[in-house]
């Protein structure tokens, strides 16, 4: 059989490990990082450097499903959707093992809908001076993620966009690595006399990547979990890099320690830079 990734046959080898009789009352099948690395290593495939983002390049983008699955397992009826987290399983060494994703039943025929669509209409569109950039640096800023929160930091975007005062969201810190998830951007504002922590999914120009929005809750509930303590809301932020803009989607407040269940934009906005930002296009 030809396989599209060599990841594919991989992930046919960890489906016939939990499912050998192709039993579709299976809805959900998880597997781990673990999995994968026995099903290179049964396979006599040369694992990659690095396991931890196996799933997560497999569905990073929006893409017909025989991208991320072979037709073994696909024509069955399952999808692959990422999943993080601990198992409660644990090595000979004492190492606990971590969730690496799960294939989910929905239909012959169907696929998942899990990332973010951009195509609706904004709700904002704001036309601002990228004129904050330091010219001295222009020559060097690329396209990709650091350079996007470079120019939204120096340009203050957040603070514009959100109707704060000037500088009145400010960076807590790029990125923000909390195991097994990782947020791309942190930052602090205040919001009906309280403070607001933006964690921000970001997406290069560069890469085409959509905002898979099972990871950015895996990310959000992480990040909630580890802020219980604080008396603080969170509101989860999308940051896409365009030619010559960004697109925000402002998804809905919570409290911090609340358990999410779902991602809903609250809010889309567009910036568009005028004069025109030379450096994204």
């Amino acid at each position: 059989m030809e396989y599209a990734s060599f990841k594919h046959p991989m992930l046919e080898w960890i489906f016939n490990k939990y499912n050998p009789a192709h039993d579709t009352s299976k809805t959900i099948i998880q597997f781990t990082l673990q999995d994968i690395s026995d099903g290179y290593r049964a396979l006599n495939i040369r694992e990659p450097a690095s396991i931890s983002n196996t799933i997560l390049d497999l569905t990073r983008q929006k893409r017909p499903i025989s991208s991320r699955l072979p037709k073994s397992i696909y024509s069955l009826g399952y999808d692959l959707r990422k999943k993080t987290g601990k198992t409660g399983i644990f090595l000979p060494d004492g190492k606990e093992v971590n969730f690496a994703g799960e294939f989910v039943y929905v239909g012959v025929g169907n696929e998942l809908s899990e990332w973010l669509d951009w195509d609706k209409d904004f709700d904002e569109v704001y036309h601002l001076n990228p004129s904050g950039v330091p010219p001295q640096i222009l020559p060097f800023l690329r396209q990709d993620e650091g350079a996007l929160f470079s120019v939204i930091d120096y340009c203050d975007i957040f603070s514009k966009i959100l109707r704060n005062s000037p500088n009145s969201v400010l960076r807590v810190q790029n990125p923000l690595k909390w195991q097994p998830n990782e947020i791309d951007g942190f930052y602090h504002g205040r919001w009906n006399s309280g403070d607001v922590l933006y964690p921000v999914e970001a997406k290069a120009l560069t890469t085409g990547d959509d905002i898979n929005l099972v990871q950015m809750l895996g990310g959000i509930r992480t990040l909630s979990d580890n802020l219980a303590h604080f008396d603080i809301y969170v509101q989860p932020v999308a940051a896409r890099m365009v030619q010559n803009g960004i697109h925000f989607a402002f998804f809905q407040k919570i409290k911090a320690g609340d358990y999410v269940t779902e991602m809903k934009v609250d809010k889309r906005i567009c910036v568009i830079f005028n004069p025109v930002f030379e450096c994204w296009l």
